[in-house]
């Protein structure tokens, strides 16, 4: 009898999609970094690639993403908007078997934030605050608390960060742009979950975190409060 050496087809045809996918992702991740570098230049930022390393975090906590998971940097780019510092990059992690990536802007001021994350509100935050207690509402913003979870380990600083005036102004964004915004030290992180953002949304996106982050630094709450 002559037995046959050859592998079976089934595997043959999965191992060849297998490098085609591979292929396809190195060059789709390359296209992108070209038109992200390209982007940063119109906006007047210096890009890095991926040559840098992460913000410098606050290890008293672990409220921010960055933190929370091991990712990788990548199309970083820094400069100025308005008159707050920024860096704008992809980051990625795994999360199981997934790998998960967002665009998150980053803005630095000479303050010390209270450490916290907010992100819209699911299901599963509701079941998990029935149980633990954790999200900080506030009774005379039932919207703002009906819409975003928000969680501290520095509950009484965050109450004081978010005035009624900021809490007012995040209740007037609308609910579908789904803003993930996190604090450490002195940054500022700002994100949709799971979501990057291409070369030629890159401005727009620019344009609407710095606003969400110019409305945190400049709240009422920040003035003296020593923390």
């Amino acid at each position: 009898m002559n037995h046959s050496n050859s592998l079976p087809w089934p595997f043959l045809f999965f191992l060849v999609l297998a490098i085609v996918l591979i292929a396809l992702a190195i060059l789709y991740a390359k296209k992108r970094s070209k038109d992200l570098a390209e982007a940063a230049q119109r906006l007047g930022f210096t890009f890095m690639g991926n040559t840098w390393r992460g913000p410098m975090l606050n290890s008293q906590h672990k409220a921010c993403l960055l933190q929370r998971t091991r990712g990788r940097f990548n199309n970083a780019m820094m400069g100025m908007s308005g008159s707050l510092e920024a860096i704008l990059f992809d980051y990625a992690y795994q999360a199981g078997r997934s790998s998960i990536s967002q665009t998150i802007a980053c803005y630095s001021e000479k303050v010390r934030l209270p450490p916290f994350a907010m992100k819209p509100e699911g299901i599963f935050d509701r079941i998990g605050d029935a149980i633990v207690h954790n999200d900080i509402d506030f009774d005379s913003h039932p919207e703002f608390s009906r819409r975003y979870a928000l969680k501290s380990p520095d509950e009484a600083n965050t109450r004081r960060l978010f005035t009624p005036s900021l809490l007012s102004y995040l209740e007037q964004i609308p609910s579908e742009t789904r803003w993930n915004i996190e604090a450490s030290g002195p940054n500022l992180f700002i994100y949709r979950a799971g979501r990057t953002v291409s070369a030629a949304n890159l401005s727009t996106f620019l344009q609407q975190t710095s606003t969400i982050a110019t409305a945190i630094f400049n709240s009422d709450g920040l003035k003296g409060s020593g923390f």
